[in-house]
């Protein structure tokens, strides 16, 4: 899949009202419950509607701030516990949680997409989701013994890791 595809319905999903709602209706907020509610709206969105985006229409996206909900929706495709998602976004979880409901300043945007990204990404490459999830926490040679959750929080990360999967893509070694 193409990436501007890709950005396309990463954000069509993180911007999903319908999953943005049935996660802060959550009564105990658990990265599985928000996975599963992710997995079903990826199920449901499908690529097939979805038109490219050109990058500057990505650019005002993050600009303008995701959704908070995006926080928990982009750390449930590759993360397992809350803990994990504090630690990849640098916040507590009280401050994920009071960010629910509202835009997220542009740097959290962009980590919560390039997360977002990178894993779908990976499950396009490697065939499913549950690949790319073992994917993002696995050292991995060509990325200097890293795994890719790790490199995700940058740009910089972002682009080898992604450099990496359409390596993958075409043939090449993982």
């Amino acid at each position: 899949m193409e990436p501007a595809l890709i950005d396309a319905w990463v954000l069509e999903v993180l911007d999903n009202k319908a999953l943005q709602a049935r996660v802060r209706e959550l009564k105990k907020v658990e990265l599985a419950s928000v996975w599963q509610l992710t997995e079903a709206a990826l199920a449901q969105q499908s690529t097939l509607g979805s038109q490219p985006l050109e990058p500057m229409a990505v650019h005002r996206r993050l600009a303008a701030g995701l959704a908070g909900e995006s926080l928990l929706v982009s750390s449930s495709m590759f993360l397992n516990t809350l803990s994990d998602a504090e630690g990849f976004f640098g916040l507590s979880f009280k401050t994920i949680k009071a960010r629910l409901g509202h835009p997220l300043d542009t740097a959290a945007s962009e980590r919560a997409l390039r997360a977002a990204r990178v894993t779908v990404t990976a499950a396009d490459v490697l065939g499913s989701f549950a690949a790319a999830r073992a994917y993002m926490h696995t050292p991995n040679f060509a990325l200097g013994g890293s795994t890719p959750a790790e490199l995700v929080k940058t740009g910089d990360g972002e682009r080898l890791v992604l450099n990496e999967l359409h390596t993958q893509a075409e043939g090449g070694p993982l």
